[in-house]
């Protein structure tokens, strides 16, 4: 009898926790886990009508696939965000990022409560999710990775990345 598995049957075998976050995905995952819309979210960062096109525009840039911010303000007026995780997700191989749920985007030092009010902690059904979207049925967040070749525009010219 084999007591250690062939490597013919580990082939195939999916990662349990999955690919990597990307920065962009992280704050998406953040704010719609907290249940904001953009506008919503950017409100508390501004106090003159005439900025809140601004705040908004800055909301939905720093959401969009392959923008990475050098500086990042702290969100938490809005909703829970780590901004060390945000730079680990920016600054470091995706196989060095820290582990985080794929549907809210929670990480295992951020403390969060679950529906029972017991301390988050990854869910025994599904590895790829935290306890609380176990339980409230979360979906998985798609990941959405960048595109490295512009795209062409309808009238012929290419789409430039910010």
């Amino acid at each position: 009898m084999r007591s250690v598995p062939s490597l013919l049957s580990m082939i195939g075998d999916p990662d349990p926790v999955g690919a990597a976050v990307m920065p962009w995905d992280y704050i998406r995952m953040r704010r719609e886990a907290a249940g904001l819309s953009i506008a919503q979210a950017a409100r508390p960062f501004w106090h003159h009508g005439e900025h809140q096109a601004d705040v908004e525009r800055n909301f939905r840039r720093i959401e969009t696939v392959g923008i990475r911010m050098k500086r990042l303000w702290s969100m938490t007026r809005s909703f829970p965000l780590s901004l060390t995780v945000y730079r680990q997700l920016c600054d470091t191989p995706a196989d060095r990022h820290p582990r985080l749920c794929r549907a809210c985007g929670w990480d295992e030092w951020t403390p969060q409560l679950d529906v029972e009010g017991f301390d988050c902690t990854w869910a025994q059904a599904d590895p790829r999710i935290c306890s609380l979207c176990a339980q409230t049925g979360r979906r998985v967040f798609p990941p959405r990775l960048p595109n490295p070749h512009p795209r062409q525009t309808p009238d012929r010219g290419h789409q430039i990345a910010a």
